[in-house]
C-alpha cells in the first residue's frame, strides 16, 4: 500500500560513514569494478530519490559498482515491470512486495535466492530474520526476494472516552470490542470502532489478520485452491458485518471513508480505529486533544496476529550481474541500512536486530508484536486476484443487504474461475 511516511531524518556524514563499513563487510570486490546496476523501486516518500543517492554513494565507491537508481510510480508498477521484464535491457535489483513477487517470480523474471540466503557465508545475517516472515514469502520451496520491510495494524483508542465510560483496559478480543464500543457510543455524535471493508480504502488489508485469527486464509496451504468460502473465511467475514449489521457499533457503508474515519477519530468522536502504525507519529505531531494509546488488533477464537504485506529486494533472472546484484541486495538488507531506512519511512524491518522505532515507546511494542506474532500475507502468482475478489465479498456483506453465505460463495466461485485460467 502507498503511504508516505512523515518521520525527518538527517543523512549526513555519521550515515554515510557507516553505510561505507556495511559495503565494506558486504565483500567490496575488485571484481566489480566498473559494473552498473540499474535498480528500481516504488517510492515511500517524496524525498525517497535524493536519499537513496546519498545512501548508495558508499556502496559504490566501497565495491566499484555504479549503481543506477529509478523511481517507478505506485499506479504505473505492474505495467513499468511487465514491460522491463520483457525486455533484455532489464532492471537488476528492484522492490517487490508479496502482491506481485511471485506473480513475477513464476513468470521466471527473477532469480531464486534460496541458496544464497540460506548459504554459509550469509548464515550470520539469515539468523535475523525471523522464519514466521520469511516462509511468508516462500513460494513452492522459492525465494524470489529477501525480505525488507513488513507493515502492522493497530487498534488506536482514545482512552479519555474510555475513562468516561470505567472501562480501564483497551479491549484485546471481539466481545471485548463490541462491550467497550457499546458503553461509549452515542451515535452519531460518538461512535465505538472503525475499520474499512470497503474495496476503495483495501478492506481485505484490515480484515485478513481476522481470516488468520479464526484459522483460515483465503487460499489453501498448497497455493492449489481458493479458501474464500471456508468456515475461518465465513466467521471472520461474519465477525466484520457483525460490527455494522447487528451490533452496531461500526457506522453503516458510506458515512465515513478511511480518511473520514481518520478524522473521527482525531476529532475525539471515535473509541477505537483500526489502521496502521504509521499514525502514530502524524498523531503525535499533531497534538491529538484527548489522552490515547495503540494496541494490538483485537484477538478472536483464542488467536491474536499482526498482520501486512512483506517488502522485498528481487534480482532479475535476465541480470548478467547475478554476483554484483547479490551485493547491492546485501547492503539493502543489511541491518545499518535497514535501520536508517525504516526509520525515515516508519516500517517494521524483516530483521530482528534492527530497532528503527527512534525511541517512540509505541512504536517498540508495535515492534515486539510484530516480532512476536506476525502472520502475514502470503505470496501467490494470483494473491492479487484473490485478493480483490474476497474484498468484494465483504464489502458486499458489509452493506447489510447481502448474506455472508451468498456473498462468499459467489467471490469463491470466481476465485476458482481466476485460478483455473492457468
Amino acid at each position: 500500500m502507498k503511504i508516505f511516511r512523515s518521520r525527518s531524518l538527517s543523512v549526513g556524514a555519521a550515515i554515510l560513514m557507516v553505510f561505507a563499513l556495511v559495503a565494506a563487510a558486504c565483500g567490496g570486490d575488485d571484481g566489480f569494478e566498473g559494473v552498473t546496476l540499474k535498480f528500481a523501486k516504488a517510492p515511500h516518500g517524496e524525498d525517497e530519490a535524493d536519499n537513496m543517492a546519498q545512501w548508495l554513494a558508499s556502496f559504490q565507491e566501497e565495491t566499484g559498482i555504479t549503481v543506477e537508481h529509478t523511481i517507478v510510480p505506485w499506479d504505473e508498477l505492474e505495467a513499468t515491470y511487465t514491460a522491463n521484464f520483457a525486455g533484455n535491457d532489464v532492471y537488476d535489483v528492484t522492490y517487490q512486495t508479496s502482491t506481485h513477487l511471485t506473480l513475477f517470480g513464476e513468470l521466471g523474471a527473477f532469480s531464486d535466492v534460496t541458496s544464497r540466503f540460506n548459504g554459509d557465508d550469509y548464515s550470520t545475517d539469515r539468523s535475523h530474520f525471523p522464519d514466521s516472515i520469511v516462509n511468508a514469502s516462500v513460494y513452492k520451496d522459492n525465494l524470489y526476494g529477501v525480505p525488507f520491510i513488513i507493515g502492522t495494524i493497530a487498534m488506536y483508542a482514545n482512552l479519555d472516552l474510555m475513562a468516561e465510560a470505567g472501562i480501564t483496559e483497551i479491549p484485546a478480543t471481539g466481545e471485548e470490542l463490541v462491550a467497550a464500543a457499546k458503553a461509549i457510543q452515542n451515535p452519531p455524535d460518538v461512535w465505538g470502532f472503525y475499520t474499512p471493508t470497503t474495496v476503495a480504502d483495501f478492506g481485505w488489508y484490515f480484515n485478513l489478520q481476522n481470516v488468520h485469527n479464526f484459522g483460515g486464509d483465503i487460499v489453501s496451504d498448497d497455493f492449489e485452491s481458493a479458501t474464500i468460502d471456508s468456515g475461518p473465511v465465513r466467521n471472520a467475514t461474519q465477525y466484520a458485518v457483525d460490527l455494522i449489521c447487528t451490533h452496531e457499533v461500526q457506522p453503516r457503508l458510506g458515512q465515513y471513508d478511511r480518511e473520514g474515519a481518520i478524522e473521527l477519530f482525531k476529532a475525539g468522536k471515535l473509541a477505537f480505529l483500526l489502521d496502521e502504525p504509521s499514525r502514530v507519529a502524524v498523531f503525535e505531531e499533531e497534538g491529538l486533544p484527548f489522552d490515547w494509546d495503540i494496541a494490538q488488533p483485537v484477538g478472536n477464537n483464542g488467536n491474536i496476529s499482526q498482520f501486512s504485506t512483506t517488502g522485498h529486494w528481487s534480482i532479475a533472472a535476465k541480470s548478467e550481474n547475478q554476483d554484483a546484484a547479490w551485493e547491492l541486495v546485501k547492503f539493502l538488507s543489511s541491518a545499518d541500512f535497514s535501520q536508517t531506512y525504516n526509520e525515515r519511512y516508519a516500517f517494521v524491518p524483516a530483521r530482528d536486530d534492527v530497532d528503527s522505532t527512534g525511541g517512540n515507546e509505541k512504536l517498540a511494542r508495535n515492534f515486539e508484536w510484530a516480532m512476536t506474532t506476525w502472520d502475514g500475507l502470503v505470496t501467490h502468482p494470483k494473491i492479487n486476484g484473490l485478493l480483490d475478489e474476497y474484498v468484494k465479498a465483504l464489502e458486499a456483506a458489509t452493506t447489510c443487504d447481502t448474506p455472508v453465505a451468498e456473498a462468499l460463495a459467489e467471490a469463491q466461485a470466481r476465485a476458482e474461475d481466476l485460478l483455473a485460467r492457468g
